[in-house]
């Protein structure tokens, strides 16, 4: 689109070159300013916009365009074009010429399209082990970690080549909830012992519940670091029902199966024959939504019955592709989770080895009232990049998490950090 809209202005300059040698060109102060079209009609925060229409001024310090009510900058004029470029947070709305005191309209409204920035809320790229603030700490994601976010912005993320829950503070501060030794035990902090702790869901209480495949449980942990025994089961990926406590894990197996846990601990299976399902999230009505990694899809299953249904990918079919429904590609998926309006947001690199040709080095979003699944972040290639859409670079994204003002939260395997993707 630069380009050709720098074409453009070459050619239209050329042509005033040639006008101006006949009789030039003056603004009229005394006719109306005229704003006949734009292009392009949407984009985000940065998109460059030629606007047409008439009795526009070569003067640019004479010149102020809004959108939306809010200034642009302009970086061309020629006798009915201006070039200018879209500014943060705009929104959608009227694009305005003013010129000495005198104002043109657009007859149509500019269609501002979000744009998504990501920046590195804690570790540097670097395994290790450390507490610390934002860079100064060190995570070890050997495995395809989870996390999840609390009422008020603390992330707590399963650390598991490091044995330990960590916190992470709205101000990227890590510190050490529990765990940090190998084995099985219960106890407050670092007396807490782990297998292998894989994900993470947390209540309304404050508490967080953590799976341990290796060890064969789910178990709860207090704020204060405290664990207790929950259930015994193979669980991987698990989410919670905000509405009731109600627990649902994938247990990740060929057959697979989703089990339900109640909040007093009593586990079943409701839902069978699945192919190494991942992880699951639930909706406002109850509904689970739930990474197949087998067969590269994502299902739902309705609330009470547990009735399938494939709303996105195509089974055995791999790729970056957007679309509706089974229209849409995944590569193998792992973590998912959802946001307050119910869109669906998935960690696309779910392979054991945190593969680097895995095509989905990204955050896929799908929409409620149609399955739309796009790429909300991230892209194919995997590197370590803050920045924003297909600039900002992941390394095997497996767990994903979504706080109630729809910041985005990633665990970053490869680059052993903590992402954080805001909607300017």
């Amino acid at each position: 689109m630069k380009t050709t809209i720098y074409n453009l202005l070459a050619v239209c300059f050329l042509l005033l070159a040639a006008c101006k040698k006949d009789k030039g060109f003056v603004h009229d102060n005394n006719a109306p300013i005229v704003v006949d079209k734009f292009t392009p009609e949407h984009g985000a925060a940065g998109t460059e916009v030629l606007v047409y229409g008439t009795n526009f001024s070569t003067d640019t310090a004479g010149v102020t365009v809004t959108v939306n009510g809010h200034k642009a900058l302009i970086t061309g004029i020629i006798s009915d074009h201006i070039l200018i470029v879209i500014p943060e947070k705009a929104g959608s709305g009227k694009i305005a010429v003013t010129i000495n005191g005198k104002t043109g309209e657009a007859p149509k409204d500019f269609q501002y399209e979000s744009s998504y920035k990501v920046s590195t809320l804690a570790g540097n790229g670097t395994s290790g082990f450390a507490d610390g603030k934002g860079s100064n700490a060190f995570f070890n994601f050997d495995k395809r970690c989870g996390l999840d976010v609390d009422a008020n912005g603390n992330v707590y993320v399963a650390d598991a080549g490091n044995l330990r829950i960590r916190k992470i503070a709205p101000d990227g501060t890590v510190t050490t909830l529990c765990g940090g030794t190998y084995g099985y035990k219960e106890g407050k902090g670092a007396d807490a012992q782990f297998y292998l702790p894989l994900d993470i869901a947390t209540d309304n209480d404050g508490n967080i519940f953590v799976t341990d495949p290796a060890a064969w449980t789910i178990r709860k942990v207090t704020p204060d670091g405290t664990t207790s025994l929950v259930c015994w089961g193979e669980a991987w990926g698990m989410g919670i029902d905000k509405r009731n406590g109600m627990m649902y894990y994938a247990n990740a197996g060929n057959p697979g199966s989703i089990f339900q846990v109640t909040p007093s601990g009593d586990a079943k299976a409701i839902i069978t024959g699945l192919v190494y399902p991942a992880d699951v999230t639930v909706d406002d009505a109850g509904n689970l939504y739930v990474t197949e990694n087998g067969t590269s899809v994502i299902k739902k299953f309705k609330a009470g019955t547990w009735e399938p249904e494939t709303i996105a990918g195509a089974a055995g079919q791999t790729g970056l592709v957007n679309g509706i429904g089974n229209a849409a590609r995944f590569d193998y998926p792992w973590g998912i989770a959802i946001d307050k309006h119910n869109n669906l947001f998935v960690a696309g690199n779910g392979t054991s080895d945190g593969s680097v040709v895995n095509t989905n080095q990204c955050i896929r979003m799908i929409t409620p009232a149609d399955w739309n699944v796009s790429t909300y972040i991230g892209g194919s290639t995997p590197g370590f990049a803050d920045g924003s859409g297909a600039a900002a670079l992941f390394n095997a994204p497996t767990g994903v998490a979504v706080d109630k003002d729809g910041v985005v939260y990633v665990v970053d395997r490869n680059n052993n950090c903590i992402r954080k993707v805001v909607a300017e």
